[in-house]
């Protein structure tokens, strides 16, 4: 097509929508047969949940995920049916407002939004298929929250940090750099034990190709049977013009 300005920036866009009820179906069924908890099976729902997160999660992603009340409260209730029992998936569009309450129905709510938000981060990277980088994929990409408090800091560097008794060392780093810290004391909205904040996708690089991780923004919802996700990425190439843009401006001053 003739006389047509190219959108101007390495800016890349994806999103999907994920149904709750189907999540909710997959970690309380068997092949569409409600899983009821025996004194021989008791944990038969459980080994649905795990083979769920295997394929959906990466093994930081599920351990940081054994630590949350969302989590820890859904095993209680698939360990022992307490109040909250498997229906099948097509059973659950009626479902009343208590019932969606249920601890099962939060933790099929939470997995949701990490299947559309990892979706949608698939979908705004699907120009690296073909690439050295490779197509993106689950156990690609880790879902993280931005700590606030924490961004931006580091163990291991020069600066001492707490007075004269000492303290931990630490080093300044760009905000680019989410640092995956442990922050106790901050509560259920604290996802993976760190400061509750934004979430955003770390697509996680591969040096022995040489490929270098990047992050990207994520905006995730959720309203009565579905969670939503979009993505915000950006193309590498692009940022390194843009690198050597701002360097140009830096030495051009005014002409730029």
């Amino acid at each position: 097509m003739k006389n047509i300005i190219p959108f101007p920036l390495g800016l890349t866009l994806g999103t999907d929508v994920c149904m709750i009820p189907r999540v909710y179906s997959l970690i309380t069924t068997n092949q569409g047969t409600p899983i009821i908890p025996t004194i021989a099976r008791p944990f038969a729902v459980i080994n649905n949940v795990d083979r769920f997160t295997k394929k959906l999660l990466t093994e930081n992603e599920r351990q940081r995920l054994e630590d949350l009340p969302v989590y820890l409260n859904a095993l209680k209730v698939l360990s022992f049916r307490d109040g909250v029992g498997p229906v099948k998936h097509r059973n659950l569009l009626g479902r009343q407002r208590g019932e969606r309450k249920g601890e099962i129905w939060k933790l099929a709510e939470w997995l949701a939004g990490r299947w559309a938000a990892k979706e949608a981060v698939i979908k705004a990277h699907a120009f690296r298929t073909g690439t050295p980088a490779g197509k993106v994929t689950f156990g690609g990409v880790e879902i993280v929250v931005e700590g606030e408090e924490n961004l931006g800091r580091v163990e291991g560097e020069v600066e001492e940090e707490g007075g004269e008794d000492g303290g931990r060392e630490v080093q300044q780093r760009d905000k680019g750099d989410y640092i995956m810290e442990e922050v106790q004391g901050f509560g259920p909205r604290a996802e993976f034990g760190r400061v509750t904040g934004p979430p955003v996708a770390v697509i996680l690089g591969d040096e022995k190709m040489g490929v270098q991780g990047q992050v990207a923004l994520l905006s995730i919802s959720h309203d009565t049977d579905y969670a939503t996700a979009v993505c915000l990425g950006f193309k590498p190439d692009a940022f390194e013009v843009g690198k050597k843009i701002e360097r140009g401006r830096k030495l051009g001053g005014s002409r730029w």
